[in-house]
């Protein structure tokens, strides 16, 4: 008898250590998986705040340009001024036009959002409604910068379009000036178009002056607009970085 119940020992023993095995490749696997969650949760955790970063940056950046703007529009229209009054040399309307032109190109943060979708790491965001709202935001964004773009060129082209551009005056810009140097300068036509109001030169740069008010307001409500569709994101991100 003793000999015949061996097997059935042996069974019960194997069977025994079959299901402690198995409960421990569950345990193991269990706190893999939590492992793993709580990596990812600190990986989102760590988005969250890094997106929040990258929008804290463009609501900086774009401030300062808006400035800018004003700054272009507010020199714009003491130019049309100075012009009608003709009581300014060419070479100050000139520099001056040249500085209602220079602005910096608004170039968004978006090295958080490309990196996690180029490493497929999207799903890590749990938050669907915030998740849509930041894919929304990012097309929207591109369509207002393609926007800004195009007024950009349209402005920079303007101080090309003269056609001829010594009787216009690029010898006055200072930068232009100096290359050139006084040798060369005193070989060069001198037409004083700005006292001039018949004068093509005249009524071209008065044109102009106008146009960058118009685009330099355009560029404004480009910004306005931007902050706009950046709102509710922007606050959902907050809330998210705290809370994690």
């Amino acid at each position: 008898m003793a000999e015949d119940n061996k097997p059935i020992k042996y069974l019960r023993y194997a069977i025994g250590e079959i299901v402690l095995v198995v409960i421990g490749i569950l345990i193991a696997l269990s706190i893999n998986n939590w492992n793993e969650n709580r990596k990812n949760r600190i990986s989102e955790s760590e988005y969250y705040c890094k997106i929040l970063a990258d929008f804290e940056l463009d609501r900086q950046n774009i401030a300062e340009l808006y400035k800018e703007s004003e700054y272009k529009i507010e020199t714009s229209k003491i130019l049309l001024l100075d012009l009608n009054n003709k009581d300014k040399a060419k070479s100050y309307l000139i520099n001056s036009y040249l500085q209602a032109l220079r602005t910096n190109v608004f170039v968004p943060s978006k090295v958080t959002i490309t990196d996690i979708i180029s490493s497929g790491k999207l799903n890590l965001l749990t938050n669907n409604s915030l998740k849509n709202n930041l894919i929304r935001y990012y097309v929207e964004l591109d369509k207002l910068l393609y926007q800004l773009e195009i007024n950009r060129s349209k402005s920079l082209e303007k101080v090309f379009s003269y056609d001829d551009g010594i009787l216009f005056g690029f010898q006055n810009f200072d930068y232009v000036n100096k290359s050139l140097g006084n040798d060369i300068l005193e070989t060069l036509p001198v037409y004083n178009w700005q006292l001039d109001s018949e004068s093509k030169y005249y009524k071209q740069f008065q044109n102009d002056l106008v146009f960058f008010v118009t685009m330099s307001e355009r560029e404004k409500q480009h910004f306005e607009n931007i902050l706009k569709e950046m709102v509710i994101t922007y606050n959902q991100l907050k809330k998210e970085c705290k809370s994690k």
